[in-house]
């Protein structure tokens, strides 16, 4: 055998884990990242919260006069005058029962509700829905899909193409993997999720898992005819992928008292959407740490060398923490801009919005903007809501306008609160009053809205 060298030109795509760190971090609640963020801190010397105040300059007083702190306290209290006046209430029906403050205590969500919770947001038929649900029944512990597409119809009641479509749906949502029947399809559908395209890990996940958990690496090479070292590195990209895609989530502990992650204000006729910055700090590298670095410094080698490790540590989870504030705002802000009509007074009508739209609209994948609304609340001038709360499917009314659904199932509360109690309103009644007014739905779905409002049904309103 001849031995010799040779020059290749090789795309790749090596991930890190600071990807996943970046992923985790954009799908955390304000009270675990808090956490993150604390212990990083402990661990990390180098990251520490930004100072939004300046230092005094050398030889400044450093107390001021009493009139001028007194004046100072004034215009601060002027300047957030309207932020503590504003009633978190808001404008709403008299006759609507007050907030129950239970209700903003956060809880544990299972895998099977953050998956159903996911497919909500998505448009889907009503068949396709129930399909996917099927579907989700059917994933086992660690996420794979053991069921077959065959069971999936006849207990969802559709064809065989159409459970498999729903099969295909459910490999969208977060997180990457979910779904898949076996374990290279789960680290396929990963890898183009990831971006990741390399035909030589390809062929690993393909046809070699065995030879890498073996640590084979010599073998796969002379199988697939490639040098040991690109072997390798396409086996370390192999290993940051998860081959439980179920245990990429995480419920968490119960969060307590939800915090919220932007606040909605109106400043005369301009929306502002304001970060939460006192609860997610803004971090930084330390200056004292980063000057050790330079030319002058008696920092030794080894010094040095930590330093490095610990400041390139620091870059990337500010940068993930960052990110995560980015998007977000951006989210809350298109959130702002198709929602107008309900931040007027905080009773109009909500506009449909879906998950497609808002990630085409940013430019990232599906599942992203899914962990970006997921266990992330909006402080309002009328109330505390999840993100999610305003993204629905809708329909179109007579007029060529667009309706979501939650408006609708506020609409039926209305329609059976005003409703004549010895004869209440059937769901086929229900129906004929909406198309009456220009809104045209089917009695299943008056029913299953009826359901999800938790109201009884006619025969036993009337029986009450």
């Amino acid at each position: 055998m001849e031995l010799g060298q040779r020059t290749e030109l090789r795309q790749k795509v090596t991930l890190s884990p600071q990807v996943y760190q970046g992923l985790s971090i954009l799908a955390m609640p304000v009270f675990e990242l808090q956490q993150l963020i604390e212990q990083e801190m402990l661990e990390n010397p180098v990251l520490e919260v930004e100072d939004s105040e300046p230092e005094p300059a050398e030889g400044e007083d450093e107390r001021r006069e009493d009139g001028e702190e007194e004046r100072a306290w004034d215009e601060w209290l002027d300047m957030y005058e309207d932020l503590d006046s504003t009633d978190y209430s808001g404008p709403r029906d008299p006759n609507e029962e007050s907030a129950n403050t239970e209700e903003f205590v956060g809880g544990v969500m299972s895998f099977t509700d953050y998956l159903a919770e996911q497919l909500a947001l998505l448009d889907l038929t009503a068949e396709m829905r129930v399909a996917a649900l099927a579907v989700i029944g059917s994933l086992d512990t660690d996420g794979f899909f053991r069921g077959d597409c065959g069971e999936v119809a006849a207990v969802a009641g559709v064809t065989t193409g159409q459970a498999e479509e729903a099969l295909r749906v459910v490999q969208q949502l977060d997180p990457p993997g979910v779904g898949a029947r076996t374990l290279p399809e789960a680290l396929r559908i990963q890898m183009d999720y990831l971006g990741v395209d390399d035909p030589l890990l390809e062929a690993i996940v393909e046809s070699h898992l065995d030879d890498v958990a073996a640590s084979h690496f010599r073998k796969i090479a002379r199988a697939l005819k490639a040098e040991e070292d690109a072997v390798r590195e396409a086996i370390d990209t192999l290993r940051t992928l998860n081959p439980r895609p179920a245990g990429a989530y995480s419920p968490g502990p119960s969060p307590g008292y939800i915090v919220p992650d932007v606040t909605v204000r109106r400043f005369d006729d301009e929306w502002l959407i304001i970060p939460n910055n006192e609860s997610v700090p803004t971090l930084r590298v330390s200056p004292r740490y980063r000057s050790m670095l330079r030319s002058g410094s008696t920092a030794d080698e080894e010094t040095r060398r930590y330093l490095k490790d610990r400041i390139r540590s620091a870059e990337s989870f500010i940068r993930n923490v960052d990110r995560r504030k980015d998007t977000v705002s951006r989210i809350a802000s298109i959130i702002l801009e198709v929602q107008a009509e309900f931040f007027e007074d905080g009773k109009g009508p909500l506009r449909p919005l879906r998950l497609e739209d808002v990630a085409v609209e940013i430019g990232v994948h599906l599942s992203t903007v899914s962990r970006g609304v997921t266990g992330k609340y909006m402080a309002t001038p009328y109330g505390l809501f999840e993100l999610k709360h305003f993204f629905a499917g809708g329909y179109r009314t007579s007029t060529g306008m667009d309706i979501a659904s939650t408006s609708i199932k506020q609409r039926l509360k209305e329609l059976v609160r005003d409703e004549d109690a010895g004869k209440p309103l059937s769901d086929q009644k229900l129906a004929e009053l909406l198309s009456a007014e220009g809104v045209t739905v089917a009695r299943r779905t008056v029913a299953k809205y009826r359901e999800e409002l938790g109201i009884e049904p006619s025969w036993a309103r009337r029986r009450r």
